[in-house]
């Protein structure tokens, strides 16, 4: 990328931010934004300090070399909570295109303006590049949910036939009930 619209992106990291995170809190319900933005304490709101702990490093590795270590980092910090709730990949990726989307409405125009489409175009390309690695991370967080689901139902299906006595556990060292009632009929 340019160095020279490097130097705009990075002079507007916290405008970017700031539009980006609102951008994506408007996508969740109101009683949601008023805590998300009331409380960013990692503790007390998990969930707030991630998304803008990952929101924050994605503008901020886009305005400075791009650590592609770094951006993963940032992406599976937002990307694990996108995973769990009940949305469309579309929209769980949707806080990449309102990242391009903040970048224009921020610099888009002195960048094009200072140095051409150009800049811009690598500006997206960088984003771009960000979002086919989000759904690979999209992917595998969703895979690992579905596993961690057939091992939990497997779990429970388990102890209920247990519990139902048409399973012996071998480790409990006792006979099944079935096996204690060997009367001779002769």
């Amino acid at each position: 990328m340019s160095l020279k619209a490097q130097k705009i992106l990075k002079a507007n990291i916290s405008p970017i931010f700031e539009k980006v995170r609102d951008k994506v809190y408007a996508t969740f319900p109101k009683e949601t934004v008023r805590f998300l933005k009331k409380e960013v304490d990692r503790f007390e709101n998990p969930l707030g300090y991630r998304l803008e702990e990952g929101l924050k490093g994605l503008v901020t590795e886009l305005a400075g070399d791009l650590s592609w270590e770094k951006v993963d980092y940032f992406l599976d910090r937002i990307i694990r909570i996108e995973a769990v709730q009940s949305r469309q990949p579309s929209e769980a990726l949707a806080f990449l295109y309102y990242l391009k989307s903040a970048v224009r409405e921020v610099v888009g125009e002195e960048i094009l303006e200072d140095f051409g489409p150009e800049a811009l175009l690598e500006v997206e390309d960088r984003i771009d590049a960000m979002l086919l690695r989000a759904f690979n991370h999209y992917m595998a967080a969703r895979e690992k949910l579905h596993e961690l689901r057939i091992e939990e139902w497997k779990s429970r299906l388990y102890l209920l036939l247990k519990r139902a006595g048409y399973l012996y556990d071998l480790r409990e060292g006792s006979l099944p009930p079935e096996a204690g009632n060997t009367e001779k009929t002769h």
